[in-house]
């Protein structure tokens, strides 16, 4: 049996980590867990998937641009439209995408998500 793991690490700009924490925290109501370095944040989702995100300098980090070639992931909820309202008041930047059933967005930093219903299939 192959499954992926419940962790994920990525970069972003050191200059943008109290956005990125009020994005994880309060937008998508993320808790907290202690980070063994000081240059990284681990922000744990309901389901106990753990997203560590590093703070690094530009050469480390990929543009906005270049996120929306990479990976994207999911966000599953059973308030779709709650947290939607959220993450709009929070100001992300919605990604246009041809499948127009699921808000896809980015996140500070540029990572790419895509918020779908707990319950709704693909």
């Amino acid at each position: 049996m192959t499954t992926i793991g419940n962790h994920m690490k990525f970069n972003v700009h050191k200059s943008l980590r109290e956005r990125v924490r009020t994005f994880y925290q309060e937008a998508l109501q993320c808790k907290t867990m202690p980070a063994p370095m000081p240059d990284l944040d681990l922000f744990v989702l309901d389901d106990g998937f753990v997203l560590g995100v590093f703070y690094c300098d530009e050469t480390e980090i990929l543009s906005e641009e270049e996120h929306l070639k990479a990976a994207w992931l999911e966000i599953k909820t059973n308030s779709v439209q709650d947290v939607r309202r959220r993450l709009s008041a929070f100001g992300v930047k919605e990604v246009p995408y041809a499948d127009k059933t699921r808000f896809y967005f980015q996140a500070p930093g540029g990572q790419v998500f895509r918020l779908a219903p707990e319950d709704g299939g693909i």
